[in-house]
């Protein structure tokens, strides 16, 4: 997950993590295989794009993909790689973003050797190159999928925040610390039945006296309220700081649609 708050960093310069970093984030839960069916939409409602989640554990490795397929014709696919045992640290990242097959924009993070990389089209549509080497401690720094599963890990009270480091691409890959706060209990509608979650939500840090005129867009992530904490939606930016807000359903949005035996749409085989 990736937000348009950190828009802020072309002023920055950075925003790297203090000194004082918070120790690793401990696995609370376990972390098992998952297949979902998100869906994406824009600030109105609207589905813009259907989703398909694949989540494999093997030993102490997890691996996520995500895969999106947008009304306009755009994919995009996603890789997380993680090491979940005594602590849970994302090690790799990926974001791969097409249009018939052609390459729109691409950013990839190595979490252990510290570097990352954005590739975009500019107007013209030559090919912008962007390279850093980033501070991330393991186990407190995040991308994508992996900011969703690390908030969920965290021991959190109402009111009460922690924060994590996050990498923007603005499109220059950069780090930055995000305070994550989990607000009071609200009671969620999803696919039309009422249900209680905890919303959390992600603040950027900016230093006085920046935060005096520039203001950084808030993102916000719902998990359910009993426990294993499980991720209900998201609001948050697609991927660089000057994407549309939009919002992720782990239920898809939209009436549900009848079944299709599809050997008897398409009649016998031929023996």
């Amino acid at each position: 997950m990736r937000f348009s708050l950190l828009a802020v960093l072309l002023v920055l310069g950075g925003g790297q993590a203090s000194a004082d970093e918070p120790p690793p984030i401990k696995p609370r839960h376990v972390f098992g295989t998952l297949h979902g069916f998100p869906s994406m939409s824009d600030t109105t409602g609207q589905v813009i794009a259907d989703g398909e989640l694949i989540q494999e554990r093997a030993g102490d490795r997890l691996n996520v993909k995500i895969r999106w397929a947008f009304a306009d014709g755009r994919e995009v696919e996603e890789h997380d790689e993680f090491k979940v045992d005594e602590i849970l640290a994302q090690t790799r990242f990926s974001y791969v973003e097409t249009r018939k097959q052609s390459e729109l924009r691409r950013f990839e993070i190595d979490f252990r050797a510290g570097t990352a990389r954005a590739e975009t089209r500019n107007e013209k549509g030559e090919w912008q190159r962007e390279e850093s080497k980033l501070d991330l401690p393991a186990g407190r720094s995040f991308a994508g999928y992996g900011t969703a599963l690390a908030v969920g890990e965290l021991s959190l009270g109402p009111g009460e925040k922690d924060r994590i480091t996050f990498v923007a691409f603005t499109p220059k890959p950069r780090g930055v610390t995000l305070d994550v706060i989990r607000e009071q209990p609200e009671s969620f509608t999803v696919a039309e039945r009422p249900m209680l979650t905890d919303r959390y939500t992600l603040r950027a840090e900016i230093p006085f006296p920046v935060n005096l005129f520039v203001k950084a867009r808030d993102a916000h992530l719902w998990f359910t309220h009993t426990p294993p904490p499980a991720l209900v939606r998201a609001e948050q930016n697609l991927a660089a700081k000057d994407d549309p807000v939009v919002v992720i359903d782990v239920t898809p949005r939209g009436k549900s649609r009848p079944p299709r035996n599809l050997a008897q749409q398409e009649g016998p085989r031929e023996p």
